[in-house]
């Protein structure tokens, strides 16, 4: 892999945006869909950490994550947010397609163990186990997350609850 570079998804434009948005779409059930560009931006503005990379100009992968005490309000923030005082949740990442099992995701999640060493602050992710996403299971065994719980929402949707105590 060539040289990557990190930049700031809030300050993004429409265009980059765009893609993000596509990449996003392209990942559900295993993304939650966003139906609209608007709802990505809305989503961005209040991550406290959101960031684009890119290889020869070419975006190659997202993440956007929050902080406790965020407004967001999925049910999967609201289980860690019940659960500690401090930490930093990994929302989604995406990886565009032709730049998979290339050390993108371990990359970025180097970055997010160094970001969270520092104040000792526990990583926390769900994945969902219905429809099962295996991939993304083993990846987050394999980065050192540790099983909270499954949570199963109804037949059709479960989540495995992760962290990473730092």
């Amino acid at each position: 892999m060539n040289h990557i570079q990190i930049h700031d998804l809030k300050s993004a434009d429409n265009k980059v945006l765009s893609e993000i948005f596509e990449i996003n779409e392209g990942y559900t059930p295993f993304l939650g869909p966003l139906e609209t560009i608007e709802k990505l931006k809305e989503l961005v503005f209040h991550s406290n950490f959101s960031i684009f990379l890119t290889t020869n100009g070419l975006i190659c992968a997202f993440l956007v994550c929050f902080r406790e005490n965020s407004e967001y309000q999925s049910k999967n923030y609201q289980f860690f947010q019940k659960r500690f005082k401090k930490f930093f949740y990994i929302d989604r990442i995406g990886v565009v397609k032709t730049f998979k099992n290339k050390g993108l995701g371990t990359f970025v999640y180097r970055e997010i163990d160094k970001i969270c060493k520092k104040d000792s602050l526990p990583i926390c992710a769900e994945v969902n186990i219905v429809p099962m996403n295996k991939e993304s299971v083993n990846f987050h065994e394999k980065m050192g997350f540790n099983m909270i719980s499954d949570a199963y929402a109804s037949p059709n949707y479960a989540v495995r609850y992760f962290e990473k105590c730092m």
